[in-house]
């Protein structure tokens, strides 16, 4: 019996130790800078404290030297290593909020032009390919830090969806009548660059060439692939739309913006949004939704657990004194 009293007594010590031991919860300073709106994101928790910065290039010098937790920007902005290079020791923790999705684009299909659709099909079958089996990912670790948001399984449906070419735009790329030119433009980032030779590289331009590769393997046949230089955004969709210079698009746009332009999108193969920076200065967090959790969301967590871990405490005690008697 006194054996039982004292298994009791522990547990409450140690019920009450946690509880003493979670009072005050973690607290965080976040940066933000004037480039990217965020404060939306910060303004309902209490437990974090803001410090708003005029660039984001001071924003990254205060996260690198602990004098913030985190730093909350766009990932056109973290993810670039150009934006970092002065800043050695920061990393992409993840995505806090997905703004917009970059998509392949295509014609619409018509009684002149045909095979458009089959085209975009063929095409959402070799990106499914590529996210699945990590390719893509791969690709995005070479021009980007932090790791894609990009999920495989959602590209699961896809796999093996190819078309079976009738008419038009893609059956004469395979019976190479008709050479497979991607649109796209200097963007003057990771996603696209050009060299002094005019030659395109970065994200966008070796995943377009990844997509070729892929069409080709399937129908088992060697494609005439070339990007072709729109100079901008407006300028690669009127040349896709004359249909005279291009196959399709990929050129940082989103199916919002295909659609209001005639146009159709396929499947993502970049996600924007804003995401969380750290340093090794930083505070260790599970996962982004973590530095969000409140107090109380952190205590009732663990308070759960710590119910747990006592009971099971408790019977083991329980059953070793029953074993003595």
């Amino acid at each position: 019996m006194r054996g039982m009293l004292a298994a009791l007594c522990l547990s409450a010590l140690l019920l009450i130790a946690s509880s003493v031991s979670a009072v005050g919860g973690a607290q965080y300073s976040v940066g933000t800078s004037e480039e990217v709106p965020t404060s939306h994101l910060l303004e309902s928790h209490e437990h974090i404290t803001e410090s708003s910065y005029q660039d984001y290039q001071t924003a990254m010098r205060e996260l690198m030297i602990g004098n913030i937790d985190f730093f909350l920007t766009s990932h056109s902005i973290a993810a670039d290593p150009a934006n970092s290079e002065n800043t050695p020791g920061l990393s992409v923790v993840g995505m806090v909020e997905e703004t917009e999705s970059y998509v392949p684009v295509a014609r619409i299909d018509s009684l002149e032009d045909k095979g458009n659709a089959e085209l975009l099909d063929a095409i959402n079958a070799a990106l499914a390919e590529l996210v699945w089996s990590n390719s893509l990912s791969e690709k995005y670790s070479t021009w980007f830090l932090g790791e894609t948001e990009l999920d495989g399984s959602d590209y699961e449906g896809y796999i093996g969806e190819w078309p079976d070419p009738t008419e038009g735009t893609l059956y004469e790329i395979i019976d190479n009548k008709r050479e497979l030119i991607v649109c796209m433009y200097d963007q003057q980032s990771p996603l696209s660059r050009q060299d002094g030779s005019a030659e395109f590289y970065g994200f966008e331009a070796e995943i377009a060439d990844m997509v070729a590769k892929r069409i080709e393997s399937h129908y088992e046949v060697t494609i005439a692939f070339r990007p072709h230089d729109s100079g901008g955004e407006f300028e690669a969709i009127e040349d896709l739309k004359r249909g005279d210079t291009c196959s399709y698009i990929m050129a940082s746009i989103t199916p919002q913006k295909a659609i209001s332009k005639g146009l159709r999108g396929g499947l993502p193969y970049h996600i924007e949004g804003i995401v969380l920076m750290a340093s090794e200065e930083s505070p260790n967090l599970q996962t982004v939704q973590h530095l969000f959790m409140s107090e109380q969301d952190n205590q009732s967590s663990e308070f759960d657990q710590r119910w747990i871990a006592i009971g099971f405490l408790s019977l083991f005690i329980a059953y070793q004194l029953v074993r003595r008697n």
